[in-house]
């Protein structure tokens, strides 16, 4: 039996919340980073390189967060737009891509199995999985950047305060004024170490804090987005039941061993056996 047209309807809702959220994080660590400047400027200056890097990773990580978010409006849009006109000629985004083409080749009715359902649903989820590996992977590589900043300012450091332990020692006819000089610039070099250290891993710390807010957000988004997906898709989710061959959605083809077996309970109980060549196909005239 068909279900009616209303049960179809979708009923999908722009990520509108996870927007704002987003903008909000984006707008109070712009600010942080504004109030901060004058003062943090100059640490992260000691190592430009490492730290220019991790600012280029944290761009991708956002650019990333914002493209799920991008790729969640553009799929509702498809499928308002699909239900509304009963089928559309617009590309589908990549991860309705399976939906598409199962809608497109069901037609106006739109009747599916609960096996094809749960395979559209799973190639949604691995498609959304995918984009969250993607971020997940940045928010740790910022993670590594400032431990390497850390370990690569401990490194200049040490040897730094090794050298000036050394050149403490006064030489033959050596004054004062040249062993505090001796030791001013020792400790110069151990001061630009400790800041790449200290710099570049608030840096990479605070990135991943920040894209992993993003990311968390967009995931919201995205689970919204797939639960409503579950509910219209069993609008027109049709129970499948078994039959001899396999015939509009909702109609699992029965194995032979399992027809020969209901033949003979049938044969032994003395009961007609009927097999719904209508709905299945064969011979249908309805």
């Amino acid at each position: 039996m068909d279900q009616p047209d209303h049960e179809a309807e979708p009923h999908f809702s722009q990520p509108v919340r996870q927007i704002v959220l987003m903008l909000l994080v984006l707008g109070l660590s712009g600010l942080v980073l504004v109030l901060a400047l004058p003062r943090v400027l100059p640490v992260f200056e000691s190592n430009p390189y490492l730290n220019g890097f991790i600012l280029f990773v944290f761009v991708l990580g956002v650019g990333a967060c914002v493209w799920q978010v991008v790729s969640l409006i553009k799929a509702v849009r498809w499928i308002e737009s699909f239900a509304k006109a009963g089928g559309t000629e617009e590309a589908p985004p990549q991860m309705l891509v399976p939906l598409a083409q199962l809608l497109r080749s069901r037609g106006a009715r739109m009747q599916i199995a609960t096996s094809s359902q749960r395979s559209i649903l799973d190639s949604v989820a691995q498609r959304i999985d995918e984009g969250r590996e993607i971020t997940r992977y940045i928010v740790s590589l910022l993670i590594f950047l400032g431990l390497l900043g850390t370990f690569y300012g401990l490194a200049t450091t040490v040897p730094a305060l090794v050298e000036t332990i050394r050149g403490l020692a006064p030489q033959d006819g050596e004054d004062g004024v040249a062993v505090f000089g001796r030791l001013m610039s020792g400790l110069d070099q151990q001061l630009s170490g400790m800041g790449t250290a200290f710099g570049s891993s608030l840096l990479g710390l605070a990135s991943s804090l920040v894209v992993g807010l993003l990311e968390l957000f967009a995931g919201h988004g995205q689970n919204r987005f797939y639960g409503e997906l579950e509910e219209w898709t069993t609008g027109f989710t049709r129970v499948g039941y078994a039959g001899a061959s396999e015939g509009e959605g909702g109609v699992n083809v029965a194995m032979d061993a399992y027809l020969q077996g209901v033949r003979n309970l049938c044969d032994r109980k003395g009961i007609l056996l009927i097999l719904d060549e209508v709905q299945c196909g064969n011979g249908r005239t309805g």
